[in-house]
């Protein structure tokens, strides 16, 4: 089912847009649930309890926070919806772009052009890549999986070590060490986790990823791993890590099997 939320503070313009994605709904035979907001502060109090948006349809003018504020909020807060803008206003389109915006509609919208968007909102949506979701010192990060190098546990917490360049969100993370990754760009830099390490391992697992415990203490992304031998792992920037024993001839059948994975796509 899609969640798809509404924000605008003008009634009639709520209520057409609310039709609008129904019609659109019903002729996809698509499932969708829609929530409707008069102002940024009410979704903002509303969706905390609610589960994230794949799809927002938001007006830029409002009295108090501004569409275009929410958006760069939400963004900053890690959230990935898709975010048509819907408006009345033709000059904040630029900033649309700065928020990854699907789409710019001005008011009156036309209803073909709506369906477009929202088309291509669901789409993108669907290709975005899976995430894995830590819980930090200061709040929750939506990691994706291409980001992350690897993870150290590190007593009851565990330690992420990500990308920054190919990191996307609203948490601040530590201090980075410069380093280019082989095939990335980027420096590497470590967030902590208040989650133990098996059960990230096991969020893993449900999402299907390439990542393997190599060791009691460390789980890795098979992308960034290099050369392999019986004692560690070598990565991509020459980093390495160490290898239990007892897990040598399984890492071996895993990196063999994800690479021919890769290969067949």
């Amino acid at each position: 089912m899609l969640q798809i939320m509404i924000c605008d503070d003008e009634t009639v313009s709520l209520s057409f847009l609310e039709r609008t994605v129904r019609e659109w709904a019903a002729e996809r035979k698509w499932e969708v649930k829609i929530s409707l907001y008069q102002s940024a502060e009410q979704f903002l109090f509303d969706s905390e309890d609610q589960e994230e948006a794949d799809i927002l349809l938001l007006d830029i003018d409002m009295p108090g926070l501004s569409g275009i504020d929410l958006a760069h909020r939400l963004r900053r807060e890690g959230k990935r919806a898709q975010i048509i803008f819907v408006t009345g206003l033709a000059d904040y389109m630029l900033e649309g772009y700065d928020v990854e915006a699907v789409s710019y509609l001005l008011k009156p919208v036309d209803t073909g052009k709506l369906f477009i968007c929202l088309d291509r909102a669901r789409e993108r949506r669907q290709k975005e890549e899976p995430v894995l979701l830590l819980e930090l010192s200061g709040g929750m990060a939506r990691v994706g999986l291409t980001k992350i190098c690897y993870l150290e546990s590190d007593a009851h917490t565990t330690q992420g070590h990500c990308i920054r360049s190919l990191y996307s969100s609203g948490t601040e993370p530590g201090k980075p060490d410069s380093m280019e990754v082989s095939g990335r760009t980027g420096v590497k830099f470590t967030m902590c986790s208040r989650t133990g390490i098996r059960e990230l391992e096991e969020r893993l697992a449900a999402l299907g990823s390439g990542f393997f415990r190599i060791h009691r203490s460390y789980i890795v992304n098979l992308a960034y791993v290099s050369r392999i031998n019986r004692r560690e792992v070598l990565l991509d920037d020459g980093e390495a890590l160490p290898v239990s024993r007892s897990r040598w001839e399984a890492l071996n059948r895993a990196y063999l099997d994800y690479y021919r994975n890769q290969d067949l796509r």
